[in-house]
């Protein structure tokens, strides 16, 4: 009788152990899976759509740059310019910076389109909106981020005086990106072009 009970025992505690292997190795841990997400989970075994996407990671590819203005410039008191203008970009080789990476750590840095780095400092993120510290302060505001695509706008004002005009621009910039999930390699870091001032910009625009 003892060894009948103790064969009994046996083969249980061998059912009940492939019982629980069989569980352990159909159970499925539902979560975000994509390592670029600001929620990825290293656990989950099945992407649950949860995923979300900030600005870190990879770099930013610029594919158009849209500036929107109302100028108003004047001389001696007497308006001679009012006027509202939109242009748009897609040539890259016209772009101040084509590439944007935000790092981890906080810093921040830009290229052109021939790779040679145009910018570099820090930048702080609070809800949407985005500082960019460099030679001058920027706030953005993230429009839309994805894991592919990212919008972002640029709102201010410049007042100024050239060539014995007065100038008032209230202008929203507005650059559409494409993420580069690989990131983006140079050997032209040490290298830094001096860039074309905002304000320079915002006067050629104004004279075309």
């Amino acid at each position: 009788m003892f060894y009948v009970l103790l064969a009994v025992s046996i083969v249980f505690s061998a059912c009940k152990k492939e019982e629980e292997d069989t569980i352990a190795a159909t159970t499925v841990l539902s979560g975000c899976t994509d390592a670029i997400a600001t929620n990825y989970d290293a656990t989950a075994t099945s992407d649950d759509g949860s995923c979300t996407f900030g600005i870190v990671g990879g770099a930013w590819i610029t594919d158009t740059e849209e500036m929107t203005m109302h100028a108003i410039v004047s001389m001696g008191g007497m308006v001679f310019m009012d006027t509202t203008l939109t242009e748009i970009e897609t040539n890259q080789d016209s772009m101040e910076t084509v590439i944007q990476k935000f790092w981890g750590n906080g810093d921040f840095n830009a290229w052109d389109n021939n790779n040679n780095l145009v910018d570099n400092g820090t930048w702080v993120q609070s809800g949407a909106n985005v500082t960019v510290t460099t030679d001058t302060v920027i706030v953005g505001e993230i429009i839309s981020v994805t894991k592919t695509n990212l919008v972002h706008t640029v709102e201010g004002n410049e007042t100024f005086t050239e060539d014995g005009a007065d100038y008032d621009i209230d202008f929203t910039f507005t650059a559409y990106h494409t993420r580069n999930e690989n990131g983006f390699n140079t050997n032209n870091t040490n290298q830094r072009k001096g860039n074309t001032s905002f304000k320079r910009k915002l006067i050629n625009s104004i004279k075309k």
